[in-house]
């Protein structure tokens, strides 16, 4: 089941207009920390382009890294609830568990082409 970043290229509108309650913005910080790596980053853009459920080997060649980096990487995910890991025979297959993330990549997707626009 492949994931998809919704079709406009700005990040989605928050319903009201009120400020994020200061306890939701502490209960997701780590899950922001884990995501805001390079490599992580690349892992779900791989997932959410390519189709899920995926092994470490798929991941750690999309990614260009050794397999222990990508198996580190993997893991910080999943501790924070990003990805999930369910294991089918002599292998691990990783999915995004947090669909939502994937808005984070719309944000940077639209971020990079307001400055390559120039605005």
């Amino acid at each position: 089941m492949m994931m998809k970043i919704p079709d406009n290229d700005s990040c989605p509108a928050l319903p009201g207009d009120d400020l994020i309650p200061l306890e939701v913005l502490e209960e997701v910080t780590p899950m922001l920390r884990a995501v805001a790596h390079p490599i992580r980053l690349r892992i779900l853009d791989y997932l959410r382009k390519e189709g899920e459920p995926r092994s470490v080997s798929d991941i750690e060649q999309a990614c260009g890294v050794q397999q222990a980096v990508a198996s580190q990487q993997l893991r910080i995910l999943k501790d924070q609830g990003v990805l999930s890991g369910r294991r089918q025979g002599n292998y691990m297959l990783y999915s995004i568990a947090a669909p939502s993330v994937l808005h984070i990549l719309s944000c940077i997707r639209s971020h990079h082409a307001d400055k390559l626009g120039g605005t």
